[in-house]
């Protein structure tokens, strides 16, 4: 907390009260006729990160009126419960339908009484210290904690010079277009990662990967395209003359379907694997969920599974394969199917035939615009897959590895480019908000020769304005 001798010159250290309305009066009902279309915000009209009202609906003013927060133009909005507070859902109303908006009743709302921006306040309220201040004064039960109305009342800001908030406003703004510029491109970096690992899948399942080295270890490069009356799923797909054409079914000893029941989960226990789980080509057991060794036990009836098979979403998140690791004691969740491969295919390899984009999004075609996406168990097992010689399966195996290494190297390198910008941002809030961004006005009025309205006089201008308008009326 800033202390008020710490303060730039001309600044004042103020609470909310002294310069907001906090949750203002609600507009009268005969403000606008019962059928007036106004501004709906409700919670996940605003965006936790770029900080804006997205996609808000159209309500007419007596259905809103009752039950929901009132707001206008130029009001901060703020969410006050969990985790939304936490994630930054904060926002300036602007645009709103006859100056009137209306939203959940989890908004806590702040109307500037004159002395301070709403754009200043906005970017203040949007720091993640204080956002973790406010998260550390919350008050309720678990899942239903809340920011209290006492808190933001005597939340202390410090306050510079009118003119000088609008050029803080400004720096802050101009330096977040250029981080947000950042961003954008590190989010097509993301993206061509997405089609340069989809681009190596394919060209690993149709022999393109391994074109020069079949040349030098089979003497052979020609090819032959997929039989469409045996295979209806895929189409134009073509493989290499020494590769031959199998089934999933034909090619695994074991294709065994899920327990179709939703298993008693447990505090601890053995690996019960979702389809949440399931990454491209491994699983994730960062948020596993556990059940007890009698339910593993019932659950692994059929098969249980072992290092090297291979599990497949069919349902929900559908045509996601991933291989079971070593060391680790699993059982199936819903959803979800398990195939173990036969001696003519390394699992690894047929992995990525199932994640490659002739499979999935052959099969993400056939699921499109289901409200619960799902592909039969009879579909799958007629899975065309391609069987190289097994040297040829090793080396397509170690050079997509060897790919995504490299890749994943890139996504490393931008997940902490990032994080970074992220780290700049809060530190351009905080200069801001110390008086360190751009010059005061104290130092401007100097160097010009000038007076200036210090926050302390701007203060009293407002105060006395406001008693005077008390008085006429």
């Amino acid at each position: 907390m800033h202390q008020k001798n710490e303060l730039p010159e001309g600044w004042e250290f103020v609470s909310f009260e002294d310069v907001l309305e906090i949750n203002p009066s609600k507009p009268p009902k005969d403000v606008v006729s019962p059928d007036t279309p106004v501004t709906f915000v409700p919670m996940p009209a605003v965006d936790a990160v770029s900080g804006e009202i997205t996609d808000p609906e159209i309500r007419p003013f007596s259905e809103v009126r009752k039950g929901y927060t009132a707001f206008q133009n130029d009001d901060v909005i703020f969410a006050k419960i969990t985790p939304c507070m936490e994630n930054g859902k904060a926002a300036v109303a602007r645009n709103l339908l006859n100056n009137l908006g209306f939203g959940s009743t989890e908004y806590i709302v702040f109307r500037s009484k004159g002395a301070i921006l709403p754009d200043y306040l906005y970017h203040y309220i949007r720091q993640e210290s204080y956002r973790k201040l406010a998260e550390s004064n919350m008050t309720g039960s678990v899942g239903q904690k809340r920011v209290p109305k006492d808190f933001v009342q005597y939340s202390m800001i410090p306050l510079p010079p009118l003119s000088e908030q609008h050029r803080i406003v400004s720096a802050i703004e101009a330096l977040f277009a250029r981080l947000d510029a950042t961003n954008e491109k590190l989010d097509r970096v993301q993206e061509i990662l997405k089609k340069f690992r989809e681009s190596v899948l394919a060209a690993a399942c149709d022999g393109r990967l391994t074109e020069e080295w079949r040349k030098e270890n089979l003497h052979c490069n020609e090819y032959f395209a997929i039989d469409e009356d045996q295979f209806n799923l895929v189409k134009q797909w073509r493989i290499p003359t020494v590769w031959s054409w199998s089934t999933l079914e034909d090619s695994c000893s074991h294709v065994v379907d899920c327990p179709h029941s939703t298993p008693k989960w447990t505090d601890i226990g053995v690996y019960c694997v979702r389809t949440s789980e399931l990454k491209c080509g491994h699983i994730d057991f960062s948020n596993a969920k556990y059940v007890s060794e009698a339910t593993y036990l019932e659950r692994i009836k059929r098969l249980k599974p072992q290092e090297g098979d291979i599990l497949y979403s069919r349902e929900g998140t559908v045509g996601i394969a991933s291989l079971v690791p070593s060391n680790v004691k699993i059982c199936l969740g819903q959803r979800l199917m398990l195939f173990r491969t036969k001696n003519n295919l390394i699992p690894s390899f047929f992995v990525k035939v199932l994640n490659s984009p002739y499979i999935y999004d052959s099969v993400k075609k056939s699921t499109m615009g289901s409200t619960a996406p799902r592909f039969n168990v009879a579909d799958i097992k007629k899975f065309p897959t391609p069987l190289p010689p097994l040297p040829e399966q090793q080396e397509i195996v170690r050079r997509v590895d060897a790919l995504f290494a490299f890749a994943d190297s890139i996504e490393t390198k931008v997940a902490a480019a990032r994080e970074k910008t992220e780290k700049l941002r809060q530190s351009i809030l905080a200069k801001a908000f110390s008086g360190e961004l751009v010059e005061t006005e104290a130092e401007i009025a100097r160097r010009e020769g000038r007076d200036y309205e210090t926050a302390e006089v701007l203060l009293e201008r407002i105060k006395e304005k406001k008693g005077k308008e008390e008085k006429r009326r």
